[in-house]
């Protein structure tokens, strides 16, 4: 296991974001999980939430798909997608959010 987030997965990340961002504008983005506290495997997925306003028109499971269409990388990518009212709401709730505003880097 690594003891943090190494450079590549940060900046593999920020490139996403911002070809992502040509499509939606994201207000806030955070990496959590293993590859945010550090004791991932080379395997690991990378856990990732995206605020954005443009999301209130979407469902849910519509906005992971649109996000997904981006990622062009061999490695796993689970993203979640959030608009700002849904993101402040369930921070304070038990659950992912909470989790990730607790242990996540927040990359944009």
């Amino acid at each position: 296991m690594d003891e943090k987030p190494d450079k590549e997965t940060i900046k593999l990340i920020k490139s996403y974001l911002k070809f992502l961002g040509n499509h939606i504008a994201i207000e806030k983005s955070i990496l959590f999980g293993s590859r945010a506290r550090g004791d991932y495997f080379i395997t690991s997925d990378i856990d990732l939430i995206v605020v954005s306003s443009d999301f209130k028109s979407m469902k849910f499971v519509d906005r992971i798909l649109f996000m997904s269409r981006y990622w062009k990388s061999l490695m796993n990518l689970e993203v979640l997608g959030y608009t700002p009212e849904e993101f402040e709401r369930k921070k304070n709730e038990l659950g992912i959010v909470k989790q990730a505003v607790k242990e996540g880097i927040r990359i944009k």
